[in-house]
């Protein structure tokens, strides 16, 4: 006798669940119940059903201790198929991120072992300590699904356990990763007069499109259009296995994209490209001609993806100027064009984002502080 239901994950997807009844265990004389839950479709569910039965039948059910899988060597047999379903470059970060955090703390425990208690206390120690602590609990889900999908395990301890919230403290002053007008001007201005020209030219694009920073590293001159003024976002630089550096994909559909520049930071480019033909003569260097790249280091290659923040440091800590990350550039260009009056609709298509939501979530203190001026909008149009 078995019963299927489906229900909904924490992550909004949905998936099938059974408990069956198999028989009675021929040592104890008790009955003998169990549920699996974890699969994409009833069939699948039903098939598993069916595989429990036949082992149980067999007398194969009570897999003996040694069999008994560690998280660790689950995760190795995941990995292999988690290979084969990403971006080399996602993949990447995915594994990196498990041996950092995860597998530390459950790898060389044995995978049925692993209790909610266990999972409860980790999310718990992990939440004051990492903003992306979510994620942590994720990675430890996606390994007991796959693991009830292979019958090692019959639930997911991360489903039961609560999630914890972080705790923003109201005395602790918010860190402002964006710069204002003013804040920018004098940043480019510093990197204009203080550093390489191929750097400065890197901080005006960067700032002027509101690109990621592998987008940008990736950059072919083939795809900067002089005429219509604007380049074409067609593929980014990514890190792939034992550190390599490749051109893949951009992030989402959405990232494909062309972005509209300015005069300025057109004729900025447009002076790069003939110095840096310059640059790679002198060290007896021929430009790509189909696939140059608008950043390159001295052996005409792609540039470490490191290189950017350290060259924002450098302008930072030479003049004094508040610190933010590379990426700050970037909300440092949704958030003027955003407070200049553009629609959230027309800053998410030039950043690429999936969604407008998306684009409102990061961006919610310009609206705060847009709101502020109500008043006196309300007060000029009423002629107060």
């Amino acid at each position: 006798m078995a019963t299927f239901k489906q229900y909904e994950k924490k992550n909004g997807t949905k998936a099938w669940q059974f408990r069956a009844y198999l028989g009675k265990n021929p040592k104890t004389g008790k009955d003998t119940l169990t549920t699996r839950q974890g699969f994409k479709t009833k069939k699948e569910a039903q098939l598993a059903l069916s595989r429990l039965q036949v082992q149980y039948e067999k007398g194969e059910y009570n897999r003996p201790e040694k069999d008994s899988k560690t998280f660790q060597e689950v995760f190795d047999l995941w990995k292999v198929n988690y290979k084969h379903t990403v971006k080399e470059s996602t993949y990447v970060k995915a594994i990196s991120q498990y041996r950092v955090h995860t597998l530390p703390v459950f790898g060389k425990k044995k995978i049925d072992e692993i209790t909610v208690t266990e999972v409860q206390k980790f999310a718990n120690e992990n939440v004051n300590k990492f903003v992306k602590y979510r994620d942590f609990i994720t990675d430890i889900s996606r390994i007991f699904e796959f693991a009830i999908r292979l019958g090692i395990v019959e639930s997911n301890p991360t489903q039961r356990i609560t999630i914890p919230k972080r705790k923003e403290s109201v005395y602790k002053e918010k860190r402002l990763n964006y710069y204002t007008k003013e804040e920018l001007a004098k940043f480019l201005a510093c990197s204009k007069e203080q550093q390489p020209y191929y750097i400065y030219t890197f901080f005006q694009l960067l700032s002027a499109s509101g690109c990621r920073q592998g987008e940008l590293l990736g950059l072919e001159w083939s795809s900067v259009d002089f005429e219509e003024e604007c380049i074409h976002i067609v593929q980014t630089l990514a890190r792939g296995e034992n550190r390599r550096l490749y051109l893949e994909q951009p992030k989402t559909k959405h990232s494909k994209r062309d972005i509209s520049l300015d005069d300025e930071t057109m004729a900025v480019l447009k002076k790069w490209k003939m110095q840096q033909k310059e640059y790679l003569f002198q060290f007896g260097i021929k430009p790509n001609e189909e696939h140059q790249l608008v950043f390159s280091n001295i052996e005409n290659s792609f540039i470490q993806l490191s290189k950017p923040r350290t060259w924002l440091l450098q302008n930072v800590k030479k003049n004094n100027l508040r610190e933010i990350t590379i990426h700050g550039l970037r909300h440092t260009h949704a958030t003027l064009l955003l407070e200049a009056g553009l629609q959230p609709k027309t800053v998410s298509e030039r950043l690429g984002h999936t969604s407008t939501q998306i684009t409102n979530d990061l961006y919610g203190h310009v609206t705060k502080k847009m709101e502020k001026e109500v008043p006196k909008v309300f007060q000029n149009l009423m002629n107060f």
